[in-house]
């Protein structure tokens, strides 16, 4: 829910308001001079400081962009005599949001804290509204998801084909919507059509996608325009390209060269001005070499290549993930759900995603349909979730897999625990903990 660190001299101070912070459900940590208070915060993910003026080191007020420059976003309130309200002032116009007096009573202290807390938790809530809003948002932060980032944007900066690969949920489609929506916004508007040739029947794919002229076939009483002319001007989408008839590839491939086709019964050609994306679980590598597949085709769809990580391969993304369909989730079903327990969160950490993106955000939709509680917790999730942790069908221990993880995470980061316990989604308590916990 929160952390808070409390930096006062006066022993006596610390001990009362840790048992109080710890009773509203917040994690506490304290210091009892400045440099302490800097060494905290470099280790350990703070939300709100109670900041003492009168420190044994430094003063208060100057301590303050010190801070700052550690945790930019970080709140702080000065602790100040009765006879030192110009301090106070002061405090305010350095960058703290507000000031508290002694002797305070215990009420007034808990309101301010809620009341602070509760605010930092509608703003994390309004930035998340804002992501889930848009349809094509992608989230990640990992490092193994940079190139795919800066693929997506060059791909939208030109009409070129794009040939996404990845295995089985891990957001193909996400990424070519989110291709069109950065290319629609540097030129004129136009759909984004999606073609899963892998359910179309061999009989109906190429009626669905070229459309058919009057009297093609027996039924054909009427002209019909195809995906391919509905998406003129925007972006077909070809999932599952490796399940396209080979007898249609040859057509699909003169689209693609001369952006010209025909109707099935057609007796003309026509242009079309079409973005070309598709999508493959499979390797088109060994589908050529099996006559499955047209190798000049492959080229074609080739030109701007995307390969997509399994989740297990960005695990930085899973608590961000999670925390994102929880939102979006909780929002459209109306269910008052703050969060996720921290062994919640380890769990969704440790499991393997087989099935990837769409296994984590059915999850996640489960959960909270049946939640009936104000977070979810390790109990609450299902069974298969539950067997990483017990040690169900894995080769090595939960243990030594997160060893691994933390270790790796670190050593990307430089060994900065800050930045570390951000991308694993935990705090720089939970971190701490774990530290000592593992021998690296």
């Amino acid at each position: 829910m929160g952390t808070v660190l409390i930096v006062d001299d006066n022993e006596d101070l610390r001990l009362g308001l840790t048992k109080t912070i710890r009773k509203e459900g917040f994690e506490v940590h304290t210091a009892s001079t400045g440099n302490a208070c800097l060494d905290t915060l470099k280790s350990h993910v703070i939300d709100l400081i109670f900041l003492d003026i009168g420190l044994p080191d430094i003063d208060g007020i100057q301590l303050i962009p010190a801070i700052k420059k550690i945790e930019p976003e970080i709140d702080i309130v000065m602790i100040t005599g009765f006879d030192d309200a110009q301090s106070a002032v002061e405090s305010l116009k350095e960058g703290a949001l507000d000031y508290i007096v002694k002797p305070f009573d215990i009420v007034e202290f808990t309101s301010c804290l809620n009341r602070i807390m509760q605010s930092r938790l509608m703003q994390k809530e309004a930035r998340l509204s804002r992501q889930g809003d848009q349809e094509n948002s992608f989230i990640c932060s990992s490092e193994v998801m940079r190139p795919v980032q800066e693929a997506i944007c060059k791909a939208a900066e030109t009409n070129a084909s794009v040939l996404i690969t990845g295995e089985t949920g891990t957001g193909k489609e996400l990424v070519a919507r989110a291709i069109h929506a950065q290319n629609q916004e540097k030129s004129k508007d136009g759909l984004f059509v999606k073609v899963d040739c892998g359910t179309l029947s061999e009989n109906l794919i190429e009626s669905e996608l070229f459309g058919y002229d009057k009297g093609a076939f027996t039924d054909a009483r009427s002209q019909k325009k195809g995906l391919v002319e509905m998406a003129n001007g925007g972006t077909l989408f070809l999932d599952e390209i490796g399940n396209l008839p080979i007898f249609l590839q040859p057509k699909l491939l003169r689209l693609i060269e001369d952006s010209t086709f025909r109707k099935v019964g057609g007796l003309k050609d026509i242009t079309v001005q079409v973005r070309i994306i598709a999508a493959t679980n499979c390797d088109l590598k060994k589908e050529i070499q099996q006559g499955t597949f047209r190798r000049d085709l492959y080229y074609r769809l080739n030109v701007i290549p995307i390969h997509l990580p399994p989740l297990r391969e960005r695990r930085e993304d899973i608590h961000l993930l999670a925390n994102f369909f929880l939102h979006r989730f909780k929002k459209e079903l109306r269910k008052e759900i703050k969060g996720f327990t921290g062994n919640a969160l380890d769990s969704m950490l440790s499991h393997k995603w087989q099935g990837n993106i769409r296994e984590l955000k059915n999850l996640i939709e489960r959960e909270v349909i049946f939640s009936n509680s104000a977070w979810i917790t390790l109990n609450s999730l299902q069974p298969d979730l539950q067997s990483t942790l017990t040690g169900t069908d894995r080769i090595v221990s939960l243990k030594e897999m997160e060893r691994r993880y933390i270790e790796e995470i670190l050593r990307k980061n430089d060994n900065n625990k800050s930045k570390t316990a951000r991308l694993l989604g935990i705090s720089r308590t939970t971190l701490r903990e774990k530290l000592k916990s593992i021998k690296f």
